[in-house]
């Protein structure tokens, strides 16, 4: 063939047109999609009616891919299981798919964690989020392969999680009926996640006013009660007003003269017993403290005076007159009320309200350790939560016997600072009202309840008094869970 000829041929073949895709090609892949976006609904619908956590979401993810790929795909299973640098990371979009999937999943658990539930706010999973994280991390550079990788992390984590979460003790002791209470409430499954637990009940109207009982726990064993602290400090202030030494009108910096030209100082008693101050709930420096310490089951709420006054005077108070729940604010009213007493705030709680009552076994944890570890609410073990400047707001230690004392002394109207009862400001719960720090509830069946629950990183606890009936309970537990529901079962029951 001559070069013309040749020429000629090649111009023929470039200006041919190209040739149409293949017929139904574009049906297909609009089918993929569509079957992909299926999936995802399955997925989530099947977690949220398995009630599946984020880790057991992840292992979820796993058949339902596996179904996409030979279902709706048609290839085999091993190719989900070839290196990434061959297939979808081969480029910088999946390379950045990789990192971001890397990051987001432990990242995932540190909010869920972070953010946890009414009675849950210290982070005590988020010990879940850094083994994640470093299973992620050494799995993903050992076989570059991001699915595996993912479901090796959500196994070790649910298996870790499987091991170390808590079971009920066997061990059982005290009042038949108390037991015989708690035995009904674990049949309805109120005792799943406690080991051991301490029940006191109250009933004055009774020939046998206070009944004790305990699992694996008894009347004497102490406990941290966590938040319940700020319900004792609303009585001693509520007590401090009476003999005249403060007022709940007066702004917080006229007994803390540190806090003066700052937003915090000009938030009133009030305001900080009733949480309408403003206030977050922990100060920026003890958050970044726990975002460490939390999973590592240490106590992070161990902030001095002077650290506490620097992380109080930052604040904006951006929501103030709206409540919103803080320690920093309870702590803050505890301090307040004690300098002016002119006293420590152990030795103000020791002289004005535990001593008074009787309550020979609670204590300030504040110099040292009053109480054994105990455990969060994922199995985790958790340090005593030893505390400095924010012990007003979570470092009470009681047992059942002294909590049962002060439930009296409320029920008869004996006890300190009575008036912190009386509910004036409206909650984030529509049946709810605070007094100075107490929650007043009016529950359907026509129950007025008059409480506070408390949890540590590594206990929980109840209080809970039916003021009409005469009644009351008290739940302590040597795991940080909702010992909240537990209690409200227990004196509702006995309504």
């Amino acid at each position: 063939m001559s070069p013309t000829q040749n020429l000629v041929a090649e111009t023929t073949r470039t200006a041919e047109p190209e040739q149409p895709p293949l017929p139904g090609r574009d049906h297909r892949d609009l089918l993929t999609v569509v079957a992909g976006i299926g999936l995802v609904v399955v997925w989530f619908v099947l977690g949220s009616l398995l009630e599946l956590g984020f880790v057991g979401r992840l292992l979820l993810a796993a058949p339902v891919l596996a179904a996409f790929q030979t279902l709706v795909r048609r290839r085999p299973l091993r190719t989900l299981l070839a290196r990434d640098s061959v297939t979808f990371a081969s480029r910088w979009p999946g390379k950045l798919l990789v990192a971001m999937v890397l990051v987001l999943i432990p990242a995932t658990l540190v909010a869920l964690s972070v953010i946890g539930d009414r009675y849950g706010r210290y982070a005590d999973d988020s010990w879940k989020a850094l083994l994640m994280l470093v299973v992620l991390a050494g799995s993903y550079l050992a076989t570059r392969r991001l699915l595996l990788t993912v479901i090796i992390g959500a196994v070790t984590v649910a298996m870790a999680s499987w091991v170390l979460a808590p079971n009920l003790a066997e061990t059982r002791n005290g009042d038949p009926t108390v037991l015989a209470h708690l035995d009904y409430q674990a049949t309805m499954g109120w005792l799943a996640g406690y080991h051991s637990v301490a029940v006191a009940e109250v009933d004055l109207d009774a020939a046998k006013e206070v009944r004790l009982a305990g699992i694996g726990a008894d009347q004497t064993t102490v406990m941290e009660v966590g938040s319940m602290t700020k319900a004792m400090t609303g009585l001693v202030i509520a007590d401090a007003v009476r003999r005249g030494e403060i007022r709940m009108d007066a702004l917080v910096s006229t007994y803390l003269p540190q806090l003066k030209g700052s937003p915090a100082g000009t938030a009133t008693m009030h305001e900080l017993v009733t949480h309408t101050a403003g206030y977050r709930e922990f100060g920026a420096a003890t958050l970044r403290s726990a975002a460490w310490k939390a999973p590592l089951g240490l106590g992070f709420l161990t902030a001095d005076a002077t650290q506490m006054t620097s992380e109080t005077r930052e604040l904006t108070l951006s929501d103030r007159g709206r409540y919103a729940y803080s320690t920093l604010g309870s702590a803050i009213a505890g301090q307040a009320v004690a300098a002016a007493a002119h006293l420590s705030y152990p030795d103000l709680m020791r002289t004005r309200l535990f001593e008074p009552l009787g309550m020979s076994h609670t204590a300030i944890e504040v110099d040292g350790p009053l109480v054994e570890g105990g455990t969060s609410q994922t199995g985790l073990p958790v340090q005593p939560w030893v505390m400095d400047a924010y012990a007003p707001g979570a470092a009470a230690v009681s047992t059942t016997v002294d909590l049962a004392k002060l439930a009296t002394a409320l029920l008869d109207g004996t006890a300190p600072g009575m008036a912190a009862l009386e509910p004036t400001t409206a909650t984030d719960q529509s049946n709810t009202r605070t007094g100075d720090f107490w929650w007043v509830s009016t529950w359907p069946n026509g129950q007025t309840i008059t409480a506070h629950a408390g949890q540590t990183g590594g206990y929980a606890s109840y209080l809970g008094i039916d003021r009409a009936r005469h009644k009351a309970v008290i739940v302590l537990s040597d795991v940080a869970n909702n010992a909240n529901d537990l209690g409200i079962e227990l004196l509702t029951d006995r309504g």
